[in-house]
């Protein structure tokens, strides 16, 4: 919860990654920041592309993941910049698959539960909204093809096929 865990969030995302970076840099390795489609906010492309720089609420109650992220990724290309460090940067979309938490907080988990638990799907909004999911074989697929890469900039990983949510419910 992001009320509960804020002050972490923010602290992983901070000062976790640079002491990741630090680590990277003394020891000549490379870096991979996981990052994610959140750092877009409340997008106003659909598809995003990797030059959007998103709509986001900077002091809403979910910044401190989204705006952590944005911190992190900034701070990742600093290092790439300042020490020619390698760095790969992946925006990771809605992923799916086995051995998922049941109370992770995701929508495909939620339905599921609350499917089996015999509870009306929750659908928030008026169901129309839509997102893209990635089977997480196709996101390690991803990540592979991406360390193999030259790119070093932010990439995204996820689908091009958008689900309106009441389908998926």
């Amino acid at each position: 919860d992001f009320r509960e865990l804020a002050l972490e969030i923010m602290q992983v995302n901070s000062v976790g990654t640079k002491n990741l970076l630090e680590f990277a840099l003394k020891n000549k390795a490379g870096f991979f920041q996981a990052s994610t489609s959140e750092v877009y906010g409340n997008p106003l492309e659909h598809p995003q592309k990797e030059s959007y720089f998103g709509n986001v609420n900077p002091v809403g109650e979910r910044s401190v993941y989204d705006e952590g992220k944005r911190f992190s990724e900034a701070l990742v290309m600093a290092y790439k910049r300042k020490f020619n460090l390698d760095v790969k940067i992946c925006r990771i979309f809605n992923t799916f698959g086995e051995r998922m938490r049941p109370n992770d907080g995701r929508i495909i988990p939620n339905f599921i539960n609350q499917a089996l638990n015999g509870k009306p799907i929750t659908v928030y909004g008026d169901g129309t909204r839509t997102r893209s999911f990635r089977h997480v074989s196709d996101l390690v697929d991803g990540f592979v093809k991406l360390m193999d890469s030259n790119i070093s900039g932010p990439v995204n990983l996820g689908s091009d096929q958008e689900y309106d949510l009441d389908d998926v419910a």
